[in-house]
């Protein structure tokens, strides 16, 4: 599933997506920053994209986002860099509140306000899955998955494939959540449909965006959300 489509965005060609692009462009909110600006829309259902372009006015890319207001507690460990970056995206590794784990995450507006080693930061934190499953009850995801725990968190971006130290650490973690609220969304841009879910994970709490699509029943207030999800927060 796509981050486009989790937020409601149905995109299905290229002559599309460029529609949404320039929708951005003339409505959306420059920021501007030493490298170039951020072009930040926000749809009136709360589905956001960041939009990049460098000094020159090149457009890098993009990033999703949804205007949530959940924070999780965490500590900066470093900064990260590889050939895939633009300019102006910025990507920590960083541990848990209680330092229980460790995991990797983009900051859509990170040129904004550059975290540092060691900073303790309460940050909106939106996770946007690569694959999801609904559960109504924990007792039913460990019938399932037995081999995992009903609070389990693993940074998936931290390894390769074969289960080696990623060199180039990727901001994706698998885990699973109880649903506190959730919303049914509609994308005022596109009508797409998409479910804003406010979880409690462990060590913290977060939002998740998914398509409504996404599910083969309706999730409800206290069932489990399980899956891998690219994390994504906002300074």
């Amino acid at each position: 599933m796509s981050h486009l489509d989790s937020i409601g965005f149905k995109i299905e060609s290229a002559e599309a997506f460029e529609a949404l692009m320039s929708k951005v462009f003339e409505e959306g909110r420059k920021i501007a920053v030493e490298e170039g600006s951020y072009i930040h829309y926000r749809d009136a259902s709360g589905a956001e994209l960041y939009a990049q372009l460098d000094k020159s006015g090149n457009f890098l890319g993009f990033m999703p986002f949804y205007n949530a207001t959940v924070t999780k507690n965490l500590q900066v460990e470093q900064s990260l860099d590889d050939d895939s970056l633009t300019e102006l995206d910025y990507r920590y590794f960083a541990k848990s509140q209680n330092e229980t784990y460790p995991f990797v995450f983009d900051v859509v507006n990170g040129k904004e306000r550059p975290l540092e080693r060691g900073d303790k930061e309460a940050l909106v934190f939106v996770a946007f899955p690569t694959e999801i499953d609904y559960f109504s009850t924990a007792q039913e995801f460990l019938k399932e998955m037995p081999e995992l725990s009903a609070t389990y968190f693993v940074p998936v971006g931290l390894m390769t494939p074969e289960g080696e130290a990623n060199d180039n650490p990727e901001p994706y973690a698998m885990f699973i959540a109880q649903i506190n609220t959730l919303e049914l969304k509609e994308n005022r841009y596109s009508s797409g449909e998409f479910y804003v879910l406010e979880v409690s994970a462990l060590e913290g709490d977060l939002t998740i965006v998914v398509s409504k699509d996404s599910f083969k029943c309706e999730p409800q207030v206290g069932g489990f959300v399980n899956g891998v999800y690219w994390i994504g927060a906002k300074v």
